[in-house]
């Protein structure tokens, strides 16, 4: 893949037995052309950031591998599923730019945007263009209710089920109050609201709001430890939680049994703060994280990062344009979350697309067993797997727990 403009968009469509033809070339340009509305050929789009080489890698191998499973299983309307990879870059202004380049060339749906926040900024091109977006990465609360017109949707656990798992940790300790510590920015405050509601009306809620680059934790730890709370919630970005931790670390008057944090606590950034917390501290911390690699009880085992969530985000299009009939956007957009509930249960491309053959409704479950896209186009049941801290900062994995909104 290379960047847009002086670069190319690469283009291929996958063959049965493992064959791949060769690779087109599609120049790009900057004009935007109407989206296509139905050619009986299923093209899809991925919005893959290349400057992550491990999230490129995981997403790209695993959409390739999801595209070639539905070609060898026949492909969608009779024809091979045909695809193209753009990088989506690292901001909202290079998201919309791929995003007019793959509408340009002809895709009826996308895979992606990855990152949140060039969701937040360039979803908008897909959506004014009638293009069906599918995200297996993204998770922010603020794409809850992004006025998308029914066209964007999500197979990662989003933050609002992450909020509802750590709240439902914290309700499983017994705990009759909680301090929720937040960065105060778009993203923390909501998050902090999302878990405070999650906790209900029947434990003592306080919120402890971080400035956003501050560095000096002293007035919300004097209000931390004036609270008492049987439990510690921190959520943010990874920079606050591992300060807020770290401050915790240098306190003594600080006896607060229980610290629950959110996924960024497990950033690449936060794990020297992590292996020098002092043990009293980090012995407490459970992190909550979204499962993206298949762990206990969940076929076949899979341990590419975000592979469930990109083969539920590519299946759940095919098959809603074959039960649609039909490769129009819009068409597809009204099958995504009839084709993961209610009907006879199916957890690859293949079984599902017989049954479809036959008339069946189906339902399909993929490969964590729990797909289930809610009215919303978010996910309404998710794996959360659950996290301590070893000495040197990494994980130790404890257990996984599903979570319903």
């Amino acid at each position: 893949m290379a960047a847009i403009g002086a670069a190319v968009l690469v283009t291929a469509c996958t063959g049965g037995e493992g064959s791949k033809p060769p690779a087109t070339v599609a120049t790009t340009t900057t004009q935007v052309t109407p989206p296509r509305v139905d050619d009986g050929v299923l093209t899809i789009g991925a919005l893959i950031p290349s400057s992550d080489t491990r999230v490129d890698n995981a997403l790209r191998a695993s959409f390739e591998a999801t595209i070639d499973i539905i070609n060898r299983a026949g492909g969608v309307l009779g024809n091979d599923v045909e695809y193209v990879i753009i990088d989506e870059g690292q901001t909202a202004a290079s998201a919309s730019q791929a995003i007019e380049d793959l509408i340009e060339v002809g895709v009826d749906a996308i895979m992606g945007p990855a990152s949140s926040n060039t969701a937040l900024g360039s979803l908008d091109v897909a959506v004014s263009n009638g293009i069906l977006s599918c995200s297996p990465t993204a998770t922010a609360i603020a794409l809850d209710d992004f006025p998308d017109d029914g066209l964007f949707f999500r197979s990662i656990a989003t933050d609002s089920l992450q909020a509802a798992a750590i709240a439902r940790e914290a309700q499983a300790t017994g705990a009759s109050s909680v301090a929720i510590i937040h960065v105060d920015d778009a993203y923390g405050r909501p998050y902090a609201e999302a878990v405070a509601n999650a906790l209900g009306d029947d434990i003592a809620v306080e919120t402890i709001a971080v400035p956003v680059d501050d560095d000096d934790f002293t007035d919300e730890l004097d209000l931390l430890v004036e609270l008492d709370p049987q439990v510690v919630v921190s959520v943010g970005n990874g920079q606050t939680i591992a300060a807020s931790l770290q401050a915790m670390g240098e306190r003594d008057d600080l006896s607060v049994p229980r610290i629950f944090v959110n996924d960024a606590a497990r950033s690449a950034a936060t794990r020297p703060v992590i292996a020098e917390l002092p043990a009293t501290i980090r012995n407490r911390v459970e992190v909550i994280a979204p499962q993206i690699t298949l762990r206990d009880g969940a076929v076949p085992e899979d341990d590419t990062a975000f592979g469930p969530q990109v083969t539920d985000c590519v299946s759940l299009i095919a098959l809603s344009a074959s039960q649609g009939g039909s490769d129009a956007p819009d068409v597809i957009a009204s099958q995504m979350s009839s084709v993961s509930d209610g009907g006879n249960v199916c957890r690859d491309f293949a079984t599902c697309a017989l049954r479809l053959l036959d008339n069946q409704e189906i339902d399909y479950d993929g490969p964590t067993g729990i797909t289930d896209l809610g009215r919303n186009g978010d996910p309404s049941r998710a794996f959360f797997d659950l996290f301590r801290f070893a000495a040197d900062g990494s994980d130790l994995f404890l257990r996984s727990v599903a979570v319903q909104a």
